[in-house]
């Protein structure tokens, strides 16, 4: 089970966070630009300049909450079963010398 916790918690918490940005962005993106988001690279239409802006915003935005749902969810998951529960590279440092 405290493995499970962490799969659940932290990679599925991930993941479905990635999802909802990119979608949140997404329509951030519409509104404020009047355009679709540039999906398609070889898309004529779109300039290079708004497909390096797409791709940095996204990738920052979705890299972002992806890092801050998996703190809280290591340190719920800490909390809860322990720092065992967590995989190995993401146990605490002192933990590890205990």
């Amino acid at each position: 089970m405290n493995k499970l916790a962490w799969q659940i918690l932290g990679t599925g918490g991930a993941a479905l966070a990635a999802i909802a940005t990119r979608k949140v962005l997404g329509t951030v993106w519409e509104k404020s630009t009047k355009r679709p988001v540039p999906m398609n690279p070889s898309d004529e239409e779109v300039g290079l300049g708004e497909a390096i802006a797409w791709t940095v915003v996204s990738g920052v935005g979705i890299a972002v909450v992806q890092l801050t749902v998996q703190r809280y969810a290591a340190r719920a998951v800490r909390s809860r079963f322990g720092d065992e529960a967590l995989p190995k590279k993401l146990r605490l440092a002192h933990a590890e010398e205990v």
